[in-house]
């Protein structure tokens, strides 16, 4: 269906400001923020978005509207699911945080404590590393090093953990910050191995349960046997096409929940109570105050400082303190945002991986509460994007033009075929099929990557999974023999590359 011919207002499922606080709501939110949604979400091509605002214990303002997915039109409900990516990490480190109250480890113990199995490059750092190491990203390895091991694959959680012994990390330890996936990983076997219930069970017990979280989901597998789901989305030549859910379980303490508005608007209420929930301590206050603590310098580029605790990021915004985290998932894309010296909590949901409204619209709504002069701030990113997405289209077309020259490389197309190993990933296969180079992966079994040769010995690499993007793969060839080639993902995957050696 043409997206075009879809007017999305005409699909609000829900919009609930809650009685007695339409009148102390900021006028930007009350007046204006329906119709800034329509037109943001429309500009953005958003097929389904939900937004809550929680404001001193109570909803002040529920907001859905979209669908599904185009090909159903079926409208979204205050219920519906999302996945919430890296969201994820607040719930598990403040699981890990709540456990560590109940004395079934310290936040301070070493990794190797409870997963023997446990190494890193170098023996030293195997022994001291910490919990609070692996849950405040400061390893010191690159962001999102090692991530392509992460998600889509057939490895096991401790077959990931194990492939990290012969990484070596890009920074010292402790000495930067550095996004790292796979810490939650092990704090997920570590509540296993520590308790006797998986991650997945002792956050129904401990969290979902107890704040009446009735359709959130903790594992990938289990979304697509909802009633209730939005489909996840990419953009592809300007418009949303629906894409697969990612199998991520094997690192699901990292991003692997899904939630629906309604959900979330209870887990920020109870986290802006500090814990409680209906009157209830669900959460220790100790907990919360554990993942609020500043354990990692982000940087000072932005703001004033950025900072990072445990599984949230700690920035200042003019002279307020943010609580808050983004989750980037196959194609979804959310936020979390609580200032709780205001008792303020904001959740957007989105079910495109190609927006920034998820993080825009946050700023909107905190300068209306900041009485800040309302700035479009969705909209000013909306201008970086489209010249984002406009470079990677010139990029692209240049690859294809020089695909469209039929360069010869320096030795024929069979020379290239054959079995190439990396010592962190293992084997991939290159073999030759209707004129062009195909790659079967050892740990992928889904993916495929087409090459087509541009100019020298570099090809254009197409992944058939669109999320890791296209790129150049430079092979190196030394007297007639093809030697090695680097593969190359999208930044958003992964930053680091990895050399396969022929054999």
């Amino acid at each position: 269906m043409n997206t075009k011919s879809i007017v999305l207002s005409f699909f609000i499922a829900f919009i609930s400001i809650t009685l007695g606080a339409q009148e102390s709501l900021p006028s930007f939110i009350k007046d204006s923020l329906d119709t800034y949604l329509q037109s943001e979400q429309k500009q953005w091509k958003i097929p389904a978005l939900a937004v809550a605002i929680i404001k001193d214990g109570k909803i002040v303002k529920t907001y859905t509207n979209g669908v599904t997915d185009y090909e159903s039109n079926t409208p979204i409900d205050e219920n519906t699911l999302f996945m919430i990516g890296s969201n994820s990490k607040a719930f598990t480190a403040t699981l890990m945080a709540t456990l560590e109250q109940e004395d079934a480890f310290s936040l301070k113990d070493p990794v190797v404590k409870w997963l023997p199995y446990f190494k890193l490059h170098d023996p030293w750092l195997t022994q001291k590393v910490d919990i609070v190491d692996v849950l405040s990203h400061r390893v010191g390895f690159e962001t999102f090093q090692g991530d392509f091991l992460n998600f889509d694959n057939e490895l096991t959680s401790e077959q990931i953990i194990r492939k990290f012994a012969l990484i070596t990390p890009t920074h010292q330890y402790r000495e930067t910050w550095g996004y790292f996936n796979t810490g939650y990983t092990i704090a997920g076997e570590i509540i296993q191995s520590a308790t006797g219930k998986t991650w997945a069970e002792q956050l129904q017990e401990k969290i979902f349960t107890p704040l009446e979280m009735q359709n959130s989901l903790a594992l990938s597998q289990d979304i697509v046997k909802s009633n209730n789901r939005t489909l996840a989305h990419t953009i592809i030549d300007g418009e949303p096409v629906v894409i697969d859910y990612g199998d991520i379980d094997a690192t699901a303490p990292a991003g692997s929940i899904s939630s629906s508005i309604a959900d979330m608007s209870k887990w920020v209420t109870a986290l802006l109570a500090d814990g409680k929930y209906e009157g209830k301590q669900v959460i220790p206050v100790k907990a919360i105050t554990a993942t609020r603590t500043p354990r990692s310098i982000v940087g000072t580029a932005k703001y004033p400082f950025s900072l990072y605790g445990l599984g949230w990021d700690i920035e200042a915004y003019g002279e307020h303190k943010l609580i808050m985290h983004t989750g980037g998932i196959h194609g979804y894309l959310t936020s979390v945002t609580m200032v709780p010296e205001q008792n303020l909590g904001i959740v957007i949901l989105t079910n495109t991986d190609s927006n920034y409204l998820y993080e825009g619209l946050k700023y909107d709504i905190l300068n209306a509460y900041f009485k800040n002069p309302h700035r479009g701030v969705s909209n000013l990113y909306y201008d970086f994007f489209e010249k984002n997405q406009n470079e990677k289209k010139k990029q692209k077309e240049a690859w294809l033009k020089e695909v469209e020259e039929k360069n010869k490389p320096a030795v024929a197309l069979s020379k290239f075929e054959g079995t190439y190993v990396n010592d962190v990933y293992g084997w991939i296969k290159i073999k030759k099929e209707k004129g062009d180079l195909h790659i079967d992966f050892e740990h992928h079994k889904d993916l495929k990557v087409t090459l087509k040769h541009t100019k020298d010995n570099n090809f254009l690499a197409t992944f058939s999974n669109v999320l890791y993007g296209q790129s150049i793969f430079p092979f190196e060839v030394v007297d007639g023999d093809v030697k090695m080639f680097t593969l190359k993902l999208d930044p958003q995957v992964e930053q680091t590359t990895y050399d396969f050696y022929k054999q």
